[in-house]
C-alpha cells in the first residue's frame, strides 16, 4: 500500500475559522486520517487552556496531534529564516537548556489540554534547532516530522516529499513550495506529505491543495499518520 501524509500546521485557536474550513473540506476525502501541528500558546496570547471547545474540535477532527513548538515565535536574535517567517522560527536562537524548557512548557500545556503529551514534534518554520531524539532535549518525544524526513527514536528515518505553500511573508513563495514538493515526489521512495497552513486559504492555494489530495487518492495512495507510517516501516524493516 502506498501512503501519504496530511499535516495541518499552526493549529491554534487564533486560526479557528481557517482550521474549521480545512477540517470540513478534508473530511470527505481523508476522514480523520490526518495529523495536526498544535501550538500550545500561539504568540504567547492564545493558550489552549482557555479554549477547551477548540481542543475538542481538533481532537475529534484528526487522528494524531503533534507539538508545534510552544509559542511559534522567536524570543531573541534573528536570521534569514526569522525575517522570512516574521520571527516564526521559535527554536532558533535557543541553547540546549532553553530548548528543554520550551518543550517542557509545550508538553505541559499539551497534556493539560488533551490528557497526554505529544508523541511527535514538527518544528516551527521547519527549524528544529537543538531538538534531538538522543536522550537530550526531547521532552519524551518519539519522533520528529521534518521537511525531508520523519525521524523516529526507535524506528529509523523515512524520506518524505513535502509540499508546503506557506513559505514566508510573500505569498508567491507558495508556488516554490509546490514545485519543490512535486520535484521531491519524482524521486523513488519518498512519501508524499502535505504541510497545510491556515494562510493557504487567504493566499488562494486551497483549491490546488484539495486537487492534489484528490489526485493522490485517485492514484491509489492512502492517507495515514506519522505514527502509523513509522509502525509499517518498522514491520517492513524487520
Amino acid at each position: 500500500m502506498r501512503s501519504f501524509l496530511v499535516c495541518v500546521h499552526d493549529v491554534t485557536p487564533a486560526h479557528a475559522c481557517e482550521t474549521e474550513v480545512i477540517f470540513r473540506d478534508l473530511a470527505p476525502l481523508v476522514g480523520r486520517r490526518l495529523s495536526c501541528g498544535v501550538v500550545p500558546n500561539w504568540r504567547g496570547a492564545w493558550p489552549l487552556s482557555a479554549h477547551s471547545g477548540y481542543c475538542r474540535q481538533i481532537r475529534d477532527a484528526s487522528r494524531e496531534l503533534l507539538l508545534h513548538g510552544y509559542r511559534h515565535t522567536r524570543e531573541r536574535g534573528r536570521g534569514p529564516t526569522s525575517l522570512l517567517t516574521r520571527r516564526g522560527d521559535e527554536m532558533n536562537g535557543l541553547d540546549r537548556e532553553e530548548t528543554d524548557r520550551a518543550l517542557a512548557r509545550g508538553q505541559r500545556c499539551f497534556d493539560d489540554a488533551f490528557g497526554e503529551p505529544a508523541r511527535g514534534f514538527v518544528a516551527p518554520a521547519w527549524q528544529r534547532g537543538r531538538v534531538t531524539l538522543d536522550g537530550g532535549a526531547d521532552a519524551g518525544l518519539e519522533y520528529v516530522l521534518g521537511f525531508f524526513s520523519v525521524e523516529s527514536r526507535t524506528r529509523g528515518r523515512i524520506p518524505l516529499a513535502t509540499w508546503t505553500w506557506d513559505c514566508g511573508r510573500w505569498g508567491w513563495l507558495g508556488h516554490v513550495g509546490h514545485g519543490l514538493g512535486r520535484m521531491l515526489h519524482s524521486f523513488d521512495g519518498r512519501v508524499p506529505t502535505l504541510a497545510i497552513h491556515p494562510a493557504d486559504l487567504d493566499r488562494g492555494f486551497w483549491p490546488a491543495i484539495l486537487r492534489l489530495v484528490e489526485g493522490l487518492l485517485a492514484r491509489g495512495y492512502e492517507p495515514t499518520t506519522p505514527t502509523a507510517l513509522l509502525e509499517v516501516h518498522r514491520d517492513v524493516a524487520a
